[in-house]
């Protein structure tokens, strides 16, 4: 458009009177371009940042959903540890039951090694030994009269007669027999709890040999037979130490019926000697109360005195009467004592056991007899009126600390004084006393004078030489 057109124009809008509007119009139009760009530099920014958002919110969701993996991961691990935990203990216990089962077929072996013996039958008494081993004798005897106790592995003829070689090997198989037998008869009149397992084996290696010999005859003593005898070994040796436990029973009881017929001796005594104290302090008494009749005023004090001890006595001897009555009527009290010997059994052992008697010392005394080299030294005497009850629960306390663990009769046991002390302690009804040292009297005095002799005689030496 040239320039004579636009002003022809601008004078036509002045003219119409639209000339300031028109102005403010682009004014605006061209303010609003610039908004316009600015606000689509702010939207392409927001976009930007949209963008971006939504890129970390895909991160974040897929580590959403990758902690959530491992969150479950997570919750089967704990359970699968749970599970796994379970086993485990299932399995420790079952390895436990296992370590103590061998553990117990490893103490069996070497128990058997070490040439111990466990009873295998545990009869009650003598007599059911006796009858099983009847019975044992009665198999053998059967399988004797059927053939069994030899096996014949070939038959063989002689001189073409296969009845004649029948015969023979019959009469050998016999021969066997009894020699197999009059050994293992042998080898079973000897057997001990002690040297059963000796025996055993000597019984095996007559077992093989026999049948080395008898190999080139075609027959050996049949394993069944084999396992019979060795039955009849061990039974053998089982009564044989049941036989010698009821023996210790027997001299128990008859001890203990020592002990009681003790006990009435002395009880017998005791009333002898308190009815004998009782006249003469009642005479006294008589006498005495006939002098205060007469007596001078200077007298009467004294013979009251006189008169009042000798009621005294007469109070203490019927209070002693009735000690004595109850101890004769009550066939479980008595004193539970705890002693030791140092000198015969050493340090730490201690034998724990009861009497009836009186006066307890005495029985002490006579444990201390020729059959030990020193006197028992007293820790505790511990008077009881059930004191077989308290013997008794103190030796099943202490059962596991028994120094004799084959002969359960025998009371002595390697355990802490301290630990009976301590039992003892919860009865609170008894009244314990205990010496924790030892006197050992004889016994010291032995080593000293041993230890005396031993250095004359190096002193002497060494004179000798210079």
């Amino acid at each position: 458009m040239s320039v004579y057109n636009t002003l022809a124009v601008w004078q036509r809008i002045e003219k119409m009177g639209i000339k300031n509007d028109l102005s403010n119009f682009i004014n605006r139009k061209i303010y609003s371009k610039e908004e316009i760009e600015k606000n689509k530099q702010e939207l392409l920014k927001l976009r930007a940042k949209i963008e971006k958002n939504k890129v970390q919110l895909k991160k974040l969701k897929e580590t959403i959903a990758v902690s959530r993996n491992e969150f479950d991961n997570i919750n089967q691990s704990i359970s699968a540890d749970k599970e796994l935990s379970q086993i485990l203990d299932l399995q420790k216990k079952a390895h436990e039951n296992l370590t103590n089962l061998l553990d117990k077929i490893k103490s069996e072996n070497n128990v058997q090694e070490s040439g111990l013996f466990i009873p295998r039958y545990n009869f009650a008494s003598s007599l059911n030994y006796k009858d099983k081993l009847a019975r044992i004798r009665e198999n053998e005897k059967l399988m004797i009269d059927t053939g069994d106790a030899v096996m014949i592995k070939e038959r063989v003829s002689l001189n073409g007669d296969y009845d004649k070689g029948e015969a023979l090997q019959n009469s050998q198989a016999k021969a066997l027999t009894r020699c197999f037998n009059g050994e293992a008869d042998a080898i079973i009149y000897k057997v001990t709890a002690s040297n059963w397992e000796q025996r055993n084996k000597q019984l095996g290696r007559i077992f093989v040999s026999l049948n080395r010999i008898f190999k080139k005859q075609y027959m050996s003593i049949s394993e069944a037979y084999l396992r019979l005898k060795q039955d009849e070994l061990k039974l053998a040796a089982e009564y044989e130490l049941k036989k010698e436990e009821e023996r210790e029973a027997l001299r128990e009881q008859r001890e203990k019926e020592r002990e009681d017929k003790k006990l009435q001796e002395e009880i017998k005594n005791a009333r002898k000697q308190i009815e004998k104290d009782k006249h003469q302090y009642q005479n006294a008494i008589l006498k005495t109360q006939e002098r205060l009749q007469n007596a001078a005023s200077t007298e009467i004090a004294k013979l009251k005195q006189q008169l009042e001890e000798y009621r005294q006595k007469m109070a203490d001897l019927s209070a002693e009467e009735e000690s004595v009555d109850y101890r004769e009527g009550h066939a479980t009290a008595g004193y539970v004592y705890v002693i030791s010997n140092i000198g015969s059994f050493g340090e730490g052992i201690f034998k724990i056991g009861v009497t009836r008697r009186l006066d307890p010392y005495e029985r002490i005394a006579e444990l201390s007899s020729a059959s030990v080299p020193f006197r028992f030294d007293v820790h505790t005497m511990i008077f009881s009126e059930d004191a077989y009850g308290l013997e008794t629960e103190l030796h099943q306390t202490f059962d596991k600390y028994k120094v004799n663990q084959v002969n359960l009769r025998k009371e002595y046991f390697k355990v802490p004084l301290k630990d009976i002390e301590d039992v003892l302690a919860k009865h609170k009804d008894l009244t314990v006393d205990v010496t924790e040292n030892a006197e050992a009297f004889e016994f010291h005095q032995s080593l000293a004078i041993a230890s005396q002799k031993l250095n004359t005689k190096v002193h002497t030496a060494a004179t000798l030489i210079h």
